[in-house]
């Protein structure tokens, strides 16, 4: 699918939604939604979609940028001030509701915009491209592919920093090293958590040191070509330690139950349950806190929440993590992450 193709079919599903919601406009301000809708990878652009149209706007440092990767916009050239050159496109095409990234945009610039567009309504829009950004197409799957794979292979060279006298900075850090030399840029801060440091669900690489005995968590992800990776293992040095044993065996039956449930149609709250109520039947239900996944994309959180407060159904595209966890404070904490498709017929694990 060519760039060109990829921006209009994008735009179009956008534009039906404006009119769904009955909006002369979107006001698009997230870079990553700038980036999803045009294929711009630059910064300090402002895009403004109505139902018929797709205005691009940035200033004289991306302009020629803007000129060589976006097609599909009628790409305008901010002067001086970017408020007058949207009040202008506004008053030309007679926008009365104009909706704005809500998340996104600043109470002191939605401020000056409502006052600036005085005639007509500045309305909080609830992630309308995010919610776009959730269903993937074929080549952002395989993007993503291609991102876990390079995971894998560093997950692989990673086995060799593990040992006993490393500690979690230097892991971490050779962790990195290696992502960047591949090419790629980690997706986030690798964590790499030994013993009792692992029952904190993000920690913060110390100067802890392995020992023989050690486990070791590792979360780590790379970014390839703008789309992430999330991959959760754990590491033991030496010989397994019973009770860790035995939690790591809990967390991976609860991984297998929520992913038994996952294929298009599916209650999103149900399979968060099948992981969370395994782990609470089996006396560790307090040792885990936080939702059982997040989408991946080109943020590596986004869309959709896999948690029990969450609401919708499951749709063929949507990519996420499964993540149960048991984090015992002062003990230690395991998480096994894998990252799924939902397929037409059902689920595939990406991350194996």
């Amino acid at each position: 699918m060519t760039p060109d193709t990829v921006s209009g079919k994008r735009l179009a599903l956008l534009k039906k939604r404006l009119r769904r919601d009955k909006l002369d406009a979107l006001l698009v301000t997230n870079d990553i939604n700038i980036s999803y809708l045009s294929g711009f990878t630059g910064h300090d652009a402002t895009i403004i979609v109505t139902p018929d149209k797709s205005f691009f706007i940035t200033d004289s440092r991306y302009i020629e940028d803007a000129g060589d990767s976006v097609t599909g916009f009628d790409i305008r050239l901010a002067r001086g001030s970017l408020y007058k050159i949207i009040e202008e496109i506004t008053a030309a095409e007679r926008l009365k509701r104009i909706g704005f990234e809500s998340r996104n945009l600043s109470y002191e610039v939605a401020v000056r915009l409502k006052k600036s567009l005085a005639k007509s309504l500045f309305l909080p829009a609830q992630e309308p491209v995010e919610e776009l950004r959730a269903i993937k197409d074929a080549d952002e799957i395989a993007v993503i592919k291609r991102s876990i794979r390079l995971t894998h292979d560093i997950f692989k060279k990673a086995g060799s920093f593990i040992k006993p006298g490393a500690t979690e900075e230097s892991i971490a850090r050779e962790i990195e090293m290696a992502i960047l030399a591949s090419g790629a840029r980690p997706s986030f801060d690798p964590i790499v958590a030994a013993d009792a440091n692992s029952s904190k669900p993000h920690a913060v690489p110390a100067a802890r040191r392995i020992t023989r005995n050690s486990y070791v968590m590792i979360d780590i992800g790379c970014l390839l070509k703008r789309y992430a990776s999330d991959m959760t293992r754990m590491v033991v040095v030496g010989k397994a330690r019973p009770r860790m044993d035995k939690i790591w065996k809990v967390v991976s039956d609860a991984q297998a139950r929520a992913i038994d449930l996952i294929r298009p149609g599916g209650d999103i709250a149900k399979v968060d349950a099948a992981a969370r109520e395994y782990i609470k039947n089996k006396g560790f239900g307090k040792y885990f806190g936080h939702a059982l996944g997040h989408g991946v994309g080109m943020e590596v959180h986004e869309k959709p929440n896999i948690s029990p407060m969450s609401e919708g159904r499951l749709q063929s595209g949507m990519v996420f993590t499964v993540e149960p966890a048991i984090y015992i404070p002062r003990f230690g904490g395991v998480r096994v992450e894998d990252m799924v498709l939902v397929t037409d017929k059902g689920c595939k694990i990406l991350s194996r």
